[in-house]
């Protein structure tokens, strides 16, 4: 748990970001009907009472769907929820949170001083900006009143992620319920390219390069071209855990980078930052040379993550470092489209480095908050008691309904929680061949991987999805069979603490990495550029952060 302290330098930081967009804003069974039962209570938010009202920030996203007529306002979970709690939902906004969109309606929300009651952000600064402020609700006694035994149970298991939602002793938001190590990057290759050219799966990164001279100029779609499909995709945001970004690659030469945040004490002890490492140079000029030669998609630096899952549905690329998470989003597009599978490798390694990729702290990732002025924190924990008895504890059939094709996001709050976090315990369940003993969460994803490597599931986007990541060949089993043995994982300290001097600079320290790092590899500037880069970001507040992170994250 952090101590709160007084942070005027974060307050006004915080203050004029928010003032810019405001301006620019201004159980355990079924019951007959078929729905799960819940243990009644005699509080608001049971039906026996008076109904309540609760708003909600809804968060869209491009995995989002609404099925079977249903609507934000009006769906499987908010009639659920109504029938069981006698809650009425109300949706005070929705943006999309696969982009700025959402950000940026919350931070114009919050100028204006109108929080909706339940809300969400990835944003730990928003986070601790807002408790600071005394905007959140105290949902300690609320939680510890209200909140099942199995939900208590899943605070001794994510102790850390609980620790991140803590200031004070009192618990300011349900968090995220999560171990990073799923984090690592990947290289994402279509199967059939590498099939079409002869190629195997490249284990270091001469190989790699060369495979992307293949793809970018022979004819790995086999239409009869040379030379119109991509090597390696980039996109715009490069730093992000994005597809298409860097991190897979700077990984090969030991620099653990991860967006802005990636802080760490290196070998000797001393604190560091990911992007400032001396072997970021050798692997900017290896992206200079491949641009150069046409092996990068050369518009990269005009499309985000949207903007390549075009060309990576349209069947352009083969090649790109991404995230676990690729059979759900984008590859499930390649796979329904063409039938083709994206398959995800180890990252290719470089001779002379031992590799290293960054992951967040479990202290940090998104939190669910709930305004000081509503009247019923304790309609959430009631909420959240009935998501974990429908989804995890009821019937299949609630659960392919409630949980299934992304319709958990329905619920204005929910276990917040990556089934990554049962890959291991996933993988002896599969040498046993028996689902037997695992958590009621992870025995869903066991009939996934197994219906879709039957057949039975083949067009399950669920099965597809979980298969990807959690069978013997997704890409799991890789982080806990080569990563993690390897020691290649490097956990960042930055946790929801953070110095004056990052929170105030995070923003142009940000885009000067990026901007330099673009540069360099589309040939504006040279790669010695790095090196001013360097100087300017230990100038620009980042020799401060590293001091007073160095006090504020002691040796161990």
């Amino acid at each position: 748990m952090r101590k709160m302290k007084p942070r005027r330098g974060l307050f006004l930081a915080l203050t004029a970001i928010l003032m810019v967009f405001y301006i620019g804003a201004c159980a355990n069974a079924s019951n007959d009907s078929g729905n799960p039962t819940v243990e009644a209570t005699t509080s608001p938010g049971n039906s026996a009472n008076e109904p309540i009202s609760m708003s909600w920030a809804v968060q869209t996203a491009a995995a989002s769907k609404l099925l079977d007529g249903d609507t934000w306002e009006n769906n499987r979970w908010s009639r659920l929820i109504k029938e069981k709690l006698n809650i009425d939902l109300k949706v005070a906004f929705s943006a999309d949170s696969s982009t700025d969109a959402y950000k940026n309606k919350l931070n114009a929300i919050i100028a204006s001083g109108d929080l909706p009651d339940v809300f969400k952000t990835q944003d730990s600064n928003v986070f601790l900006q807002l408790a600071e402020n005394g905007q959140l609700a105290d949902l300690t006694d609320a939680f510890n009143k209200y909140a099942s035994d199995s939900l208590k149970e899943y605070q001794k298991r994510f102790a850390d992620s609980f620790k991140g939602a803590t200031i004070d002793g009192k618990l300011y938001a349900i968090p995220r319920m999560n171990d990073n190590f799923h984090e690592a990057p990947f290289l994402w290759i279509r199967e059939d390219w590498l099939k079409n050219t002869n190629s195997q799966p490249p284990k270091t990164i001469e190989e790699m390069v060369a495979l992307a001279e293949k793809f970018a100029t022979g004819d790995p779609d086999g239409n009869g071209v040379n030379g119109d499909t991509y090597g390696l995709a980039l996109n715009k945001d490069l730093i992000r855990q994005n597809h298409g970004s860097i991190l897979g690659l700077v990984s090969a030469f030991a620099v653990p980078g991860r967006d802005e945040s990636m802080f760490y004490r290196d070998e000797n002890g001393k604190m560091t930052f990911a992007w400032i490492q001396p072997n970021m140079k050798e692997a900017l000029a290896l992206l200079a040379d491949m641009y150069k030669k046409g092996l990068i998609n050369k518009e990269f630096t005009a499309k985000n993550e949207s903007a390549l899952i075009e060309d990576i549905t349209s069947g352009k690329i083969g090649m790109a470092y991404g995230s676990n998470w690729g059979t759900w989003y984008p590859y499930n597009n390649v796979y329904k489209k063409d039938g083709v599978i994206v398959h995800p490798y180890a990252i290719p390694t470089k001779s002379g480095y031992d590799y290293k990729m960054g992951i967040e702290s479990n202290a940090v990732g998104q939190m669910t908050m709930v305004s000081a002025k509503y009247k019923h924190p304790e309609a959430v924990i009631k909420i959240l008691n009935l998501y974990d008895q429908t989804v995890n504890y009821s019937t299949k059939e609630d659960y392919l309904k409630y949980w299934a094709d992304e319709q958990y996001r329905l619920s204005p709050i929910y276990i917040d929680q990556p089934g990554e976090v049962y890959a291991a315990d996933l993988l002896k369940a599969i040498d046993k061949g028996s689902s037997d003993g695992l958590a009621p969460a992870a025995k869903p994803l066991y009939d996934y991987i197994k219906g879709f490597e039957d057949g039975s599931l083949k067009n399950d986007d669920n099965a597809f999805g979980t298969w990807g990541q959690m069978s013997k060949s997704g890409s799991l089993p890789i982080v806990l069979n080569k990563y993690i043995p390897d020691n290649a994982i490097v956990q960042s300290i930055l946790g929801i603490e953070r110095p004056e001097a990052w929170l105030t600079n995070v923003s142009s320290l940000d885009t000067l990495t990026i901007t330099t790092f673009t540069n360099i590899i589309i040939g504006a500037k040279p790669v010695d550029e790095f090196d001013s880069f360097v100087k300017k970001w230990l100038q620009a507040g980042g020799q401060q952060t590293l001091d007073e992170l160095d006090k504020m994250y002691p040796k161990e």
